[in-house]
């Protein structure tokens, strides 16, 4: 998922300040010592040969070789060794595993920077790259001494903790079994607030003009979430919406935004489209009933998007404005990220954090960390988290967080991760090898691989879930997305997995090849091959200009269609597909808002464009399964 080698040093340009090399160099053992010195006698070469790569770079090369004197201090910690020009795989992953430990220290310290030391935190995707890239100029410059097989479990070593996310632990989702995690869901006080809700809204509830509901009706919905409130004239002093007592402590409120648990459950209900908002009532969405009684599969489906849904809401829906919630929101994000680990934050640790900041930020410091863990005592009592020694997401509850929380985009947005500008090629790690897939079994001898995919960045989530054979070779299920999402096929496109620094597949033709060598011919692997397991992933990348990325995510693997019919089959999805050309996912935003809006300055164009007539609308959130599968059906 991460970036690796120069050009992403270059892009961060201050990995290593406040970072894990930055600890590691402080303490001066001999080891680091020792191990400074060692570096520092090849510095000149690599600055030259890291601005080789990606000119200007002197600055984001030196940064890169404080992570590394870091991990070297702690390699020589480990050996008898004083050369950094040939390294023991076993010692250099222990050193490595050391280091990144030191760092996720650091994250839960939540120091710098008023509460976060963001540097800290980037360093945990940089450490595997920066030693990666170090590896790498060994080999390029001729300078690596050790052998053969010692640089082969090196570089394997390097590409398989980066597959895995080393940084800080990206979610591993477990597989629950159906009927449990039906139970567990099923069984959220969160789940059953949000039952309450909507069967106190039944077929319907006036709201007013802006959507919201009305002032006689708030002490009602907000008994439905558990919050006691009544709904007027604001008294002076009153207590605040979510403190719960006598009937004299009941405080007073003058909208539904003032219950933020309301008001975010409200949101996540139209957002997860239990509810619809029209300019006079709110009503069930078409789908509720599956919410409320449907069958176990579809039951749980809609209760994970709901449970999805309220967690944006809940963390991620702030005020960018104001950098001390986007502080929040980040603190939030990497404590459930953690929490969904198989090694999850201690409290004490986090509550030890205002401590280990620096004296003139100690004071914000503990009141930004006492403020996250708040929020995360509520989405405790919403059963979404346990806080007792650690904080603990329920296993069936971490695929929610990591569908809502481990994307690049989002990390990259808090601070958390560095923004993604393009692929980069590791330098001096082997081109992957390549062998030519196996003819196709026929679809009845093969599994059956269920894909969610999803478009990347799409407000109001745009994905798809889809039946594929195993054996499905790329150039089909190119084309069964470009069905899927209403695509024309007048782009390039690309899959790509392990991430930016994995390799890419594309249809080669051998003439004026726009992907350069650097890609595989997508016909010569099938669907299978590249995602071996429940839980792998890849992204499938189309037209290069409005960069339309689509996270493909296999969640289970099927010994048979049990549904049968047809395959490739879509049996869920939700929303529009966007219109080609259509600018990317902003870009589709701003004509969805324009062609709904008669007052927007582009309202008269863009409805010309798509072709719309008078008094039709466009619902970002339609999507018809049985078009999209009469579609399929007439391709395959």
């Amino acid at each position: 998922m991460s970036k690796s080698g120069r050009n992403r040093h270059k892009a961060k340009g201050s990995a290593g300040s406040g970072g894990a090399g930055s600890r590691a160099s402080a303490a001066q053992s001999l080891s680091a010592f020792r191990a400074e010195r060692a570096v520092d006698a090849l510095t000149p070469a690599y600055v030259r040969w890291f601005e080789e790569g990606s000119p200007g770079s002197a600055a984001a090369a030196l940064e890169s070789l404080v992570l590394i004197k870091a991990v070297m201090g702690r390699y020589m910690e480990r050996t008898a060794a004083s050369d950094v020009t040939r390294l023991d795989a076993a010692a250099l992953a222990a050193a490595v595993s050391d280091e990144l430990v030191a760092t996720l220290d650091a994250i839960a310290a939540l120091a710098g920077d008023a509460a976060l030391d963001v540097g800290a935190v980037e360093s945990t995707n940089f450490v595997v790259d920066a030693v990666h890239a170090f590896v790498g100029f060994l080999v390029e410059t001729d300078r690596w001494s050790g052998s053969v097989d010692q640089l082969a479990e090196i570089v394997d070593f390097l590409d398989t903790t980066a597959e895995d996310d080393a940084g800080w632990g990206y979610v591993d989702v477990p597989d629950i079994p159906e009927g449990q995690a039906l139970d567990v869901f099923s069984g959220l006080p969160l789940i059953r607030r949000a039952t309450a809700l909507l069967e106190w809204i039944g077929d319907g509830r006036a709201v007013t003009a802006t959507g919201a509901l009305r002032l006689r009706d708030i002490e009602a919905a907000a008994a439905c979430v558990g919050v006691a409130v009544r709904g007027g004239s604001k008294r002076a002093g009153s207590p605040t919406p979510d403190s719960a007592g006598s009937a004299s402590d009941v405080p007073t409120v003058r909208s539904m935004y003032e219950v933020p648990l309301l008001a975010q459950m409200w949101a996540a209900l139209e957002t997860a489209e239990l509810i619809k908002i029209t300019s006079t009532k709110v009503v069930p969405f078409e789908g509720t009933e599956d919410f409320l009684a449907g069958g176990p599969s579809a039951r749980l489906e809609e209760m994970a998007f709901y449970v999805d849904q309220f967690l944006v809401a809940a963390v991620l829906d702030y005020d960018p404005a104001q950098p001390w919630e986007r502080t929040l929101a980040g603190l939030q994000t990497s404590l459930l990220i953690a929490a969904a680990t198989e090694d999850p934050p201690s409290l004490e640790r986090v509550l030890a954090a205002a401590d280990q900041a620096p004296a003139a930020e100690k004071a914000m410091a503990g009141l930004l960390t006492g403020m996250a863990i708040s929020r995360m005592e509520a989405l405790a009592e919403l059963g979404l988290l346990t806080i007792n020694t650690h904080f603990r997401v329920p296993p069936a509850l971490i695929r929610c967080v990591a569908t809502v929380f481990d994307d690049d985009r989002l990390l990259a947005e808090l601070g958390l991760a560095p923004a993604a500008d393009g692929p980069d090629v590791v330098p001096g790690a082997p081109a992957p090898e390549m062998t030519k897939a196996p003819a196709p079994t026929p679809q009845t001898e093969t599994p059956v691989l269920q894909l969610k995919i999803m478009l990347n960045g799409s407000k109001p989530p745009i994905w798809r879930r889809v039946l594929v054979p195993a054996g499905m070779p790329l150039p089909q299920l190119h084309t069964v997305i470009q069905t899927l999402f209403g695509w024309f096929d007048y782009h390039l496109h690309e899959f790509r997995t392990g991430g930016f620094r994995g390799p890419a597949y594309a249809p080669l033709t051998g003439e004026d090849d726009f992907y350069g060598d650097a890609s595989h011919d997508e016909a010569t692997v099938t669907v299978g091959e590249l995602l071996p397991g429940a839980g792998s992933s890849m992204t499938y990348t189309y037209d290069f200009g409005d960069n339309w990325v689509h996270s493909i995510k296999l969640e289970k693997v099927l010994a048979s269609d049990d549904g049968g019919g047809q395959l490739p089959r879509c049996t869920a999805g939700r929303g529009a597909a966007p219109a080609e050309d259509s600018g990317g996912t902003w870009g589709w935003a701003n004509i969805v808002e324009a062609v709904n809006d008669p007052r927007h300055e582009e309202h008269k164009e863009y409805r010309e464009w798509l072709g719309m007539l008078p008094g039709e609308t466009l619902d970002p959130k339609a999507f018809d399964l049985e078009d999209v599968n009469e579609d399929l059906a007439d391709l395959f």
